[in-house]
């Protein structure tokens, strides 16, 4: 096992003690035995919040040890451990708080507590006795996908590498040496593809069955219940997936043209796409501005600081021990950010090697971490904390945009015009990819059936990547790699969980347009909107940030056409 920096193993240290049952369940009998009045509420409250947010910093501490280490047993174990002994008990235990509270006579929730009330008795109405011993099950699936791909490795130009350092030598301007770096991956993820197949047709069983146990007719409307949407409807995603066919993906299909007639290439084949970082026109190479770690810190925090000295100060903490950024084997091969509660610290897992992508990933993460850290200053119940999955990509894809301006120590004045380049190429060639990956799902939970097959999955998948991706040329290509595409992370991982990265990254763009004309006043509304975490429904979370919650056609017209223009002649 290849250990983590000695600080980052300080913090997510786990005591023995705060992974049994019997050291938090006294704690929720005295809730569940106190006489509970409307007066006594806001007391009441308090203790169970701060009960959660430490049962939720175990979790997290446990979870992120297992993604840091996917090939050390003790930690899968001890995980696995926690969730099977840990999180049905508490899960009844919380039901029951749940009912308590309903039950109170006179009860009114405060206006900063009544979306979270709200949400509490949706929840109390889905839960299911039979869902509890069941989502263990389905945790135990889901992190599986982990275990299966953070181990796998590319021999390429006679080294062994990790995934992500595999896939950074794709971005050379050397079509050859691109080809090679997509076809090592490739060849090793097809290699576990047949283990991943047969895990997501477990999921695809426990995710029925959960549905059926809440009485409902499909996941799909199981996971709108359990991501609280109520908002949008999935006919809505269906004419955002319509709008993007028509609307995106030729304005993608126009920018990949340009680029490889200026490169000469007779057609885009799979190597010469990358959809967040599009070949360079000149055939340049990538921007490389960091080469470790340590060095991409240092750059963050004097962007930080030329932003905004608060948010500064912010990431200064972090780099005491709250990141983890190095690529190595055996860590998790994705990017996120993790939060505990009790310490109001978020932290971020990344695996860089050394690309302005990478850069544009931190300033994503941290985004969380700040939204993290601001929605837990202003929010003291830990259910107010962050913000609804509708929102909640905002903190990060925004500060992508809102750190644009403070890179001239990263770049050269031409380097930062590419970069800003490829920001905005970001936005159009990702709606195609969330669209399809939505897309996927809606079809996947609501209308393939119990029964689908994995040769079912492939069809699918191939259908709609030829729908969304059709100026990528597969001709003469073994399209099993192609089938394959729907084995990510989020199929896998985060159910129904992507079409908010969409709904956010145009909020995102409407939050770069207004720091155009007042970059003061539209940071001051970034950090207002991180602030009300929980407390106000989607619409006016967005309103607070400056922008509009909306996805619409016109809308996303609107925004390819003002994206567009900013990217001028290449587009």
């Amino acid at each position: 096992m290849t250990p983590s920096p000695p600080a980052t193993e300080r913090v997510l240290s786990v005591p023995d003690d705060q992974t049994r049952w019997e050291t938090f369940a006294p704690r929720y009998a005295r809730l569940q035995a106190a006489e509970l009045t409307p007066e006594a509420v806001p007391a009441w409250l308090a203790e169970w919040s701060a009960l959660t947010g430490e049962l939720m910093g175990v979790g997290a501490r446990l979870a992120t040890l297992a993604d840091l280490h996917t090939d050390d047993e003790t930690l899968q174990a001890r995980y696995a451990t926690f969730l099977e002994e840990m999180w049905p008990p508490s899960e009844r235990a919380d039901h029951a708080l749940t009912q308590k509270l309903l039950a109170v006579p006179g009860y009114v929730p405060a206006p900063d507590f009544a979306l979270t009330y709200r949400r509490f008795r949706d929840e109390a109405a889905l839960f299911r006795e039979a869902n509890v011993e069941l989502g263990v099950t389905h945790d135990a699936q889901m992190n599986r996908y982990g275990a299966l791909t953070g181990n796998l490795k590319v021999r390429l130009g006679g080294e062994e590498l990790t995934l992500p350092q595999a896939r950074q030598r794709g971005d050379s301007p050397d079509r050859r040496e691109r080809e090679e770096a997509w076809r090592a991956p490739a060849a090793s993820a097809l290699g576990v593809a047949p283990d991943l197949d047969a895990l997501m047709l477990e999921l695809i069983g426990t995710r029925w069955q959960l549905a059926r146990n809440a009485d409902l007719e499909n996941y799909r409307d199981y996971a709108w219940k359990r991501l609280d949407r109520v908002d949008y409807t999935p006919e809505d995603c269906l004419a955002f997936h319509a709008a993007v066919r028509d609307e995106v993906v030729p304005l993608t299909a126009q920018l990949m043209a340009g680029i490889a007639a200026r490169l000469g290439l007779d057609s885009v084949r799979p190597w010469d796409y990358n959809r967040t970082n599009l070949l360079d026109p000149e055939g340049r190479e990538s921007l490389r501005p960091f080469r470790t770690g340590a060095e991409l810190e240092t750059l963050a925090q004097t962007a930080f600081d030329g932003l905004d000295p608060e948010l500064g100060g912010r990431f200064q903490v972090m780099r005491g021990g709250l990141l983890d950024l190095e690529s190595r084997p055996g860590k998790m091969t994705h990017a996120y950010c993790e939060y505990f509660p009790v310490t109001n610290e978020p932290f971020v897992l990344m695996n860089v090697v050394g690309t302005a992508h990478d850069v544009r990933v931190l300033f994503h993460e941290v985004g969380h971490a700040f939204h993290g850290f601001l929605s837990g200053d202003t929010q003291p119940l830990v259910w107010n904390r962050w913000s609804p999955i509708e929102f909640i990509e905002i903190p990060s894809m925004a500060m992508e945009f809102l750190t644009l301006e403070h890179l001239g120590h990263v770049f050269s004045e031409g380097e930062l015009a590419r970069y800003r380049e490829k920001q905005l190429q970001g936005v159009v060639a990702f709606l195609p990819w969330a669209a399809q990956m939505d897309a996927f799902q809606h079809w996947l939970y609501a209308e393939a059936g119990e029964d689908v097959t994995v040769a079912d999955l492939d069809a699918k998948w191939l259908d709609l990547d030829r729908t969304f991706h059709p100026f990528v040329n597969w001709e003469g290509l073994d399209e099993g790699v192609r089938a394959k595409g729907w084995q990510y992370y989020h199929i896998f991982r985060a159910p129904f969980y992507y079409i908010e990265y969409a709904m956010c990254y145009l909020a995102a763009v409407g939050v770069w347009r207004a720091s155009q004309a007042d970059p003061a006043r539209a940071l001051e509304d970034y950090k207002a909107s991180l602030r009300l975490g929980n407390t106000v429904p989607v619409p006016e979370l967005y309103r607070a940030a400056g922008v509009e919650f909306r996805f619409d056609r016109e809308h996303i017209k609107g925004l390819m056409a003002f994206l567009a223009g900013q990217l001028g002649p290449s587009a």
